[in-house]
């Protein structure tokens, strides 16, 4: 179970670590992506598999959702010190120029640009009641 939050920096070669704490997770290959917010969606190999399938078999009425998200898929490996290059243009599609933040969702991480998470946060939080609602459709 991917969750949790972390911040780092790209590095000058368009790098980024992922967490420790989700390296055994994710395994030595991910998938990254665009995502339906500004962020990008990383995906354990398996865990990608089962999405990709049902991307596939979306309608075609869905075809532009799904060229987001196959479109923008890159294979990446983790290197020695837990890296993975996020190409440019996924890079620019979620903001990402130097600080990222990682969060866990359940089976897949996103990365986003550390400002528009912080904005993106702050706008959640400023919304109780709405929190208080999803809350209350999970609490038995």
């Amino acid at each position: 179970m991917l969750r949790g939050e972390a911040e780092y920096a790209l590095d000058e070669k368009g790098r980024v670590v992922i967490p420790p704490k989700f390296r055994t997770a994710m395994g030595h290959r991910v998938i990254a992506t665009r995502w339906v917010d500004p962020c990008l969606a990383v995906f354990p190999t398996g865990e990608w598999q089962a999405f990709e399938a049902k991307i596939r078999a979306q309608p075609l009425k869905n075809r532009d959702f799904v060229r987001l998200i196959l479109s923008g898929a890159e294979d990446c490996d983790l290197d020695r010190q837990g890296r993975i290059y996020l190409p440019p243009h996924l890079r620019k599609y979620a903001g990402i120029s130097r600080d990222v933040t990682i969060i866990g969702m359940g089976v897949r991480l996103e990365m986003w640009s550390t400002p528009l998470w912080r904005t993106r946060l702050k706008k959640v939080v400023k919304a109780p009641e709405a929190l208080a609602k999803h809350l209350d459709e999970l609490i038995l």
